[in-house]
C-alpha cells in the first residue's frame, strides 16, 4: 500500500546517513573459535590456521571459473538487481516452504557483503530490524559502487571457515595454490562451502563437500556458464586436498561434538548469522571426560562388536544440574562417518521409555507399592505375554527392575497414552511420539540426546535443562582487549530462551522414580552398570536385539550419562542391554577412580 511505502522510504532516509562508504570498513577477521575444559583451563578444540590474509587486486587475477560459481550458486540476479532482490526471496520462500525446511536463502551478494562488512551497524541479532539494515546497506553499497568491485570485494572476503577469509585464502589452504589457478572442480568446491563454512568442510566431510560442489557444477550448466561435459569432468574428478590443510583439519578434539556445535550455533544464533565468523564459542565440555568417553566406547565396540555384530555406539554425558554436555562421542571413527548418533539418530528407546511411563502413573497417584498381574493380556487386538519371571504379581519396583513388559503396559492402559507422552514431552523428548499400545514399550524413536536430558531431569529433583553443548557466544569483533574473551561482547547465554531450570515434575515424584532407577543397578536388567554408589538408570533393548541401551546417573557425582549400541542399517546384533550397561559402568570406573 501506499502507507506501507511511506513509511519504507522513511526509514530508509533516515538510516542513508549512518552509513559511511569511503572508504569501507576494514573486515574485522577472526575464525570460530571453539573452546573446552582442560585441567580447569579453557582450550580450543582445533588448532588455528595463522597464514597472512591474501587478497588479489583485480577480477582477471582470479580463475574465470569462481565468479562464475559464486554467481550461480549464490545470486543469479546479481547483474540485475540493485543489492536486494524481491524476485529472489520469492523463490526460495516457495522452495523452503515446499520443502519444509531450509533449503534456499534470499540474501544476494550484495546484502551477504553488508552483513559482513557493516557488522556492528547491521547486527548479530536474528530479527527483521537486522534484515532491514542489511537491505539498506546493500542498496546504498549499489549506488556507491560498481557491480565488479562488489563482487571483487566479496571474493576477497567472504569467510570461508576455518579462518579463512576470501577465495585466495581459501585456495592456498586447501589446495596450495592461487585462486587464479584453480579449476572447475576446485572452484565449484569452494563455493560450495559457503552455505555452511562452519558447518563442514572437503577434508572431514568428503561427500557433502562433493554433493555441494556437484550442485553448484549443476546450477553452472542450467545457466549456460559451463557445458555439459566440462562439468562430467569436473564431476569425476577426485577433490584432492594439501596435506597441511588435512593434518590440521583431522587434528580436531572431540571431532563429533565440534561438529555438533555448529548445528547449535545455527539454532541458537539464526541460519545467516550462524554463517560468519569472529565467535568465541564457551562450551561445558570436559576433555578428561571425553577421552574417558572414547576409550570406554570405542575399546568395547571394538572388542566385543564383532561377537556380538554391533558396529557403532553413542555415549553423550550431561551436566545433571545444568544441562551442559560434558563428553559427546556420536560414533567410533569420525573420518569413516560424520554421523552424530547422539543428535542425530533416531532410534528405538526400548524399555528405557518405561520411566516415562512410571513417571505418568505416580503422577496420578498410583503408589508404588500397588501390584500388578503379570498374566497375559490383550490390547486393540494384540495379545501380549506375560512375565518372563513368573506368574506372582508384581509391584512398581519389581516391574521396573525386572524391566516386565506387561506390568509396565498395565500400567500404561490405566495412566492413558495421552498422559504418558505429555510426561515425556515435559522432560525434552521432542520426536513425534506414537499413542499406539507399542508406546509403553518404546517403539516412537527418539535422539540418545533428548532421551539422557530427560533422565538428567529426574536426577535433578524434577528440573529440566535443555541439554546443550554452548554456554555462550561471544563477538570476538566486540572486545576491550581481543586478547581477553571476558572482555568481549556476550552474543548468547545459555538460558535466555527459556530452557534453563525449568520445573517439570513434582520432586516428591522426581525421588520415587530415582528409587526405582536405582533397583534397576541393584538387582535388575542394569546389574552391569552396579558401582556401589547408589547409581540410578535404565536399561533398554528393541526387537532382535536392534538396539542396545543403558541410560543412569551418579546422584553423587551430578554426571548423566545414556548409551546406546547398535549398527547404523538397524541389522539386529547378538548383544543386550547389559552390554550398554557394561559400557556405561566401565566409563564411569575411569571418572571416579
Amino acid at each position: 500500500t501506499g502507507l506501507s511505502l511511506a513509511v519504507g522510504l522513511g526509514i530508509v532516509a533516515l538510516e542513508w546517513p549512518k552509513i559511511p562508504m569511503r572508504p569501507l570498513p576494514e573486515s574485522v577477521q577472526g575464525p570460530v573459535m571453539i573452546f573446552a575444559e582442560e585441567e580447569g583451563v579453557q582450550v580450543p578444540l582445533r588448532e588455528q590456521r595463522n597464514q597472512a590474509h591474501l587478497e588479489l587486486r583485480r577480477m582477471s587475477e582470479f580463475s574465470p571459473y569462481l565468479p562464475k560459481a559464486l554467481i550461480a550458486s549464490e545470486d543469479t540476479r546479481f547483474y540485475w538487481h540493485l543489492g536486494v532482490d524481491p524476485i529472489g526471496i520469492l523463490r526460495a520462500s516457495v522452495v523452503n516452504f515446499q520443502g519444509r525446511a531450509i533449503r534456499q536463502g534470499g540474501s544476494t551478494i550484495t546484502q551477504q557483503l553488508a552483513r559482513s562488512l557493516y557488522r556492528e551497524y547491521v547486527g548479530t541479532e536474528d530479527s527483521a530490524g537486522r534484515k532491514v539494515r542489511e537491505a539498506i546497506v546493500a542498496l546504498k553499497l549499489e549506488t556507491f559502487y560498481s557491480k565488479n568491485f562488489l563482487l571483487l570485494t566479496y571474493l576477497n572476503r567472504v569467510y570461508l571457515g576455518e579462518n579463512l577469509y576470501g577465495f585466495e585464502d581459501a585456495a592456498q589452504f586447501y589446495f596450495d595454490k592461487s585462486a587464479r589457478d584453480l579449476t572447475l572442480s576446485e572452484a565449484a568446491t569452494l563455493v560450495g562451502i559457503l552455505p555452511g563454512p562452519n558447518a563442514f568442510n572437503p577434508v572431514t566431510n568428503y561427500d557433502a563437500a562433493v554433493f555441494y560442489r556437484n550442485r553448484v557444477l549443476d546450477r553452472m550448466v542450467a545457466l549456460g556458464m559451463v557445458s555439459q561435459e566440462e562439468a562430467r569432468r569436473a564431476r569425476r574428478s577426485r577433490i584432492e586436498i594439501s596435506p597441511d590443510a588435512t593434518r590440521q583439519l583431522e587434528s580436531t578434539r572431540a571431532p563429533y561434538f565440534y561438529s555438533y556445535i555448529f548445528e547449535e550455533l545455527e539454532a541458537v544464533l539464526g541460519t545467516s548469522l550462524a554463517r560468519e565468523g569472529n565467535f568465541i564459542v564457551q562450551t561445558g565440555l570436559d576433555l578428561n571426560l571425553q577421552k574417558a568417553a572414547e576409550n570406554a566406547l570405542i575399546e568395547d565396540v571394538t572388542n566385543r562388536g564383532g561377537a556380538l555384530n554391533y558396529s557403532q555406539g553413542a555415549l553423550v554425558s550431561l551436566d545433571t544440574a545444568s544441562g551442559e554436555i560434558r563428553a559427546l562421542v556420536g560414533g567410533v571413527n569420525f573420518a569413516n562417518s560424520q554421523f552424530n548418533r547422539v543428535s542425530q539418530a533416531l532410534r528405538q528407546p526400548g524399555s528405557t521409555f518405561k520411566l516415562f511411563v512410571y513417571g505418568a502413573a505416580l503422577e496420578q497417584g498410583m503408589p508404588p507399592s500397588r501390584t500388578f498381574s503379570c498374566q497375559s493380556m490383550t490390547w486393540s487386538g494384540q495379545r501380549l505375554a506375560g512375565c518372563r519371571s513368573g506368574s506372582v504379581p508384581l509391584d512398581m519396583y519389581a516391574g521396573f527392575a525386572r524391566s516386565e513388559n506387561v506390568v509396565a503396559l498395565r500400567i500404561a492402559q490405566e495412566a492413558g497414552l495421552a498422559q504418558v507422552i505429555n510426561f515425556a514431552q515435559r522432560l525434552g523428548i521432542e520426536s513425534k511420539l506414537r499413542a499406539s499400545p507399542g508406546l509403553p514399550l518404546g517403539e516412537s524413536e527418539v535422539t540418545p540426546l533428548e532421551l539422557t536430558g530427560a533422565f538428567a531431569a529426574v536426577g535433578n529433583n524434577g528440573v529440566w535443562n535443555r541439554p546443550h553443548g554452548i554456554v555462550r557466544v561471544l563477538d570476538s569483533s566486540d572486545c576491550a582487549d581481543r586478547n581477553r574473551p571476558e572482555t568481549c561482547r556476550i552474543i548468547y547465554e545459555f538460558g535466555q530462551a527459556g530452557d534453563a531450570n525449568r520445573p517439570v515434575v513434582a520432586p516428591a515424584i522426581a525421588t520415587t522414580l530415582v528409587g526405582l532407577l536405582q533397583g534397576v543397578v541393584q538387582g535388575g536388567t542394569g546389574r552391569n552398570a552396579f558401582l556401589g554408589l547408589g547409581e540410578a538408570g535404565k536399561t533398554g533393548t528393541t526387537d532382535d536385539n536392534r538396539d542396545l541401551w543403558f541410560v543412569g546417573f551418579l546422584p553423587g557425582y551430578n554426571l548423566t550419562t545414556g548409551v546406546w549400541l547398535g549398527n547404523d542399517d538397524n541389522s539386529p546384533t547378538n548383544g543386550s542391554s547389559g552390554q550398554a550397561a557394561a559400557v556405561w559402568g566401565n566409563y564411569m570406573r575411569q571418572i571416579i577412580r
